[in-house]
């Protein structure tokens, strides 16, 4: 295992990456368990970890979505249920459904749990609440339990990396979603998804007036090469928050990313 800040930015932005990629795939299990489809309070369930938190400080959490659809879900949450009825609902569904992608005892899932727990135990709670708040809470105490809680942590502790990335870049949650759009694709700047993350157009409009003015997207709202080097620069802000995981993760990375691979490919496959 590499001894901590030896690793090149190169080597900690490769291998953070693909840990939330295939994490990411894995925890969508609670995106696609039959409970989200219906009025299960997602976003409030996703805050839960942090107790009865108020709607708007939900919102200040789970930037670039649109501030008060948030801050309205959770407010109307906590009027029906509490946090730790949601905490309990939302590890069901997702070990259900995860069950029902990848079996219940999968190959290799003990030896994946292990390199998992210690990767995410080592990243530190400061300056990341939401993670924080996951970490607070009991290990399920299950094969795909524990699998799921250790994947919802290394995505949420990046979400907070990143977060506090482009925060500190001076973005506001509509203008770094806008630009992210742009960065990951270059299809028409047009075809975005704020608006499905609750952006009005004269929302999107002044931000892309606020970014153009920068010279981050040109009068056609598509990104300059100015802008993929700023949006490039808040990525690499992200990867570096995660060096704690990266080199706990160590040589194990392989074995780990092996193991992950045909989990996450099933998960996704089964929601199409």
């Amino acid at each position: 295992m590499a001894s901590r800040g030896t690793l090149p930015d190169e080597r900690v932005s490769e291998v953070s990456r693909r840990l939330r990629s295939r994490c990411d795939a894995i925890l969508g299990a609670v995106w696609f368990m039959p409970e989200a489809r219906g009025p299960f309070p997602t976003l409030a369930a996703r805050v839960a970890c942090l107790g009865r938190v108020r709607g708007e400080v939900a919102a200040a959490l789970l930037a670039p979505l649109h501030p008060a659809s948030i801050a309205s879900e959770v407010d109307d949450a906590w009027r029906t249920t509490d946090p730790e009825t949601l905490l309990a609902r939302r590890l069901d569904g997702a070990t259900r459904y995860l069950a029902g992608a990848v079996g219940d005892q999968p190959d290799g899932i003990d030896r994946a749990v292990a390199v998992l727990r210690h990767t995410v135990e080592a990243g530190p709670r400061a300056g990341h609440p939401v993670f924080a708040g996951l970490r607070s809470l009991a290990w399920p105490g299950t094969p795909l339990g524990d699998l799921w809680r250790a994947s919802d942590m290394v995505r949420e502790r990046r979400g907070d990396s990143h977060r506090n990335a482009w925060t500190a870049a001076g973005l506001s949650s509509v203008e770094i979603q806008l630009l992210t759009e742009r960065w990951r694709t270059r299809t028409n700047p047009g075809s975005t998804t704020a608006d499905h993350m609750g952006w009005t157009v004269d929302e999107i409009g002044s931000a892309l007036d606020r970014l153009a003015g920068e010279g981050w997207v040109d009068a056609a709202g598509e990104l300059t090469d100015a802008g993929r080097a700023f949006r490039d620069g808040v990525e690499l802000a992200t990867d570096r928050q995660e060096r704690p995981l990266v080199e706990a993760l160590g040589d194990d990375v392989d074995e780990l990313f092996e193991l992950l691979a045909p989990w996450a490919r099933a998960v996704v496959a089964s929601a199409t």
